[in-house]
């Protein structure tokens, strides 16, 4: 009788470890129908309502392996790189009141043949400085360290309190004459409150970003040969530096790039089920400089500009299906000023005294998207069936001018996305899940077209052309394209609420009527290893 008793302590001590570990199967499905998780504001973590215990915490944990390689990519792209990620999230009501989210990301990348912009990511800066020879390829190295952090506490009577910190951390290096160092920081900061009743939420936050990418230009090869850069300010239209002179690409000292961002992020939400919508309009103001502010070295560059958000968010949500369809539109208007200046030596002391800033371009960018989401026969957080459909259209506008000339470019690029997805939940609780994406996309608009705001005197020399990155970059933004992929994945219980998975995924791009582009396809493929707990 003791025994039987035993066996049957053992069997329901089993039992309920097993149905604790089956009660979720998947992270992102788990925060899918939470609606309010998207937004800026932390406070709204609080909106997080687990639907048994063993969802007070989840976590997710991956390590991950990607390579990619063709011509078909940005101009600060490597055309054949490879990147190896480790990166962990989770989201923890720790209490009835109060909330946490986090995540941790580390990433390593290497790639080769190589020799665009010194920026880590140039679609963020205000002006660009690159090589435009194709002589001086080689390899890059690029790692990176991000930390984020995010607590939500109702504070009573239907107000939630939250805040938000993230750091990211980079350094990148190019290992070929002309080369450059980068360090880059970067801090995001947000505090925010909600007020909810039983159908309306209402929010508000406050956004700080600040971001500081130095960089260092140096050569250890051969002395006696002088290496040139374009500070472009859009589309390829600038002047040239050499390396032995004493502006953007000075190698004297190291230069950063200081851009700050203070912004206000409003939401709005109805629900009633098995209905909801969530809207949140972002407003942020940018403005910074390239140099060193000091009596002694250079402040070469100043920017300010504008950016706004609009994302909302439908849903239906049923427990077993669910529907949700996304809108978004971005907007970005930034001006770029050029500092005028004169060095005087008095006496021995020497000072930097500026003038009025010369306007050097005006960058527009219109992102606007729209995406339906569709979910069947969902179980513990799985949905047998899943269905994206996303079609994105963007328009980039800039205007670079370099007094008495200037040159106007205009992008467009729409851009459809079809996933479909298949679930299976074994008997062994063991889950397997193969996705197809294809995906379409076209585009046009003006490379380049040059004038004058006035006639030019005879000293005043044209801005260096240089077409043929020129038009790879027109023809990485516009060229109609086709996409494919394949993802697979399978995951299988551990121990308590662990489960293990792995996942391999596989895409292709191939673009038509190529004439500047090195090749017309891109392929990208990724192994990944993780667990969630």
């Amino acid at each position: 009788m003791a025994k039987s008793r035993t066996h049957l302590v053992i069997t329901t001590l089993l039992t309920s470890q097993l149905l604790w570990a089956q009660s979720w199967l998947d992270y992102d499905q788990a925060l899918s129908p939470h609606s309010w998780l998207r937004t800026s504001n932390a406070a709204a973590l609080t909106t997080y309502q687990p639907t048994d215990s063993s969802e007070r915490l989840l976590a997710d944990a991956r390590l991950s392996l990607s390579t990619e390689h063709g011509h078909l990519a940005a101009p600060h792209e490597a055309p054949h790189s490879w990147q190896a990620n480790a990166d962990a999230r989770s989201i923890f009501r720790i209490s009835r009141r109060t909330v946490l989210r986090g995540g941790i990301k580390y990433r390593n990348m290497w790639g080769n043949d190589i020799a665009g912009s010194v920026w880590i990511d140039p679609e963020r800066m205000p002006f660009d400085i690159t090589e435009v020879t194709d002589t001086t390829h080689g390899k890059i190295a690029l790692e990176s360290y991000e930390l984020n952090g995010e607590v939500g506490v109702h504070a009573g009577h239907g107000w939630s309190l939250g805040s938000r910190l993230g750091y990211t951390t980079a350094s990148y290096t190019k290992r070929k004459d002309p080369r450059h160092t980068n360090s880059l920081m970067l801090m995001d900061i947000s505090a925010g409150a909600t007020w909810n009743t039983n159908h309306i939420t209402l929010g508000a936050n406050y956004l700080l970003q600040r971001s500081t990418e130095a960089v260092q230009f140096r050569t250890f090869g051969r002395t006696d040969r002088i290496y040139h850069y374009l500070i472009d300010q859009g589309a390829y239209f600038g002047r040239e530096e050499q390396t032995d002179g004493k502006g953007y690409v000075n190698s004297d000292y190291e230069k950063p790039l200081l851009d700050m961002r203070h912004g206000l992020a409003l939401q709005g939400g109805y629900s009633r089920e098995p209905w909801s919508v969530v809207v949140e309009w972002e407003w942020a103001h940018r403005h910074g400089h390239y140099g060193l502010e000091s009596p002694s070295l250079l402040d070469l560059n100043r920017h300010h500009g504008d950016e706004w958000h609009l994302r909302s968010w439908w849903q239906h949500n049923r427990g077993n299906a669910i529907h949700r369809l996304t809108v978004t539109w971005n907007h970005e208007d930034l001006k770029d000023y050029e500092r005028t200046y004169r060095i005087v030596t008095d006496e021995g002391i020497t000072q930097i005294i500026y003038y009025d800033d010369r306007e050097l371009s005006q960058r527009q960018k219109d992102d606007i998207g729209l995406t339906y989401d569709a979910q069947w026969n969902i179980h513990r957080h799985l949905a047998t069936w899943q269905f994206h459909a996303d079609i994105h259209h963007r328009l980039r506008t800039i205007t670079a001018s370099l007094y008495p000339y200037y040159r106007w470019q205009q992008t467009h690029f729409t851009e459809l996305t079809l996933t479909g997805q298949r679930n299976w939940l074994m008997d062994n609780d063991h889950t397997w899940s193969v996705g197809l994406l294809a995906g379409w996309g076209n585009g046009g608009g003006t490379p380049m077209s040059d004038g004058a705001y006035a006639l030019a005197d005879n000293e005043t020399s044209y801005p260096l052309a240089h077409t043929a990155p020129l038009m790879r970059q027109y023809e990485w933004l516009t060229a109609s394209r086709v996409r494919t992929g394949i993802t697979v994945r399978w995951s299988m219980p551990l121990v308590r609420q662990t489960r293990l998975y792995a996942q391999c995924d596989y895409h292709f791009t191939s673009a038509n009527d190529i004439h500047y582009l090195h090749d017309n396809h891109r392929h990208t493929a990724t192994v990944a290893l993780g667990c969630m707990f």
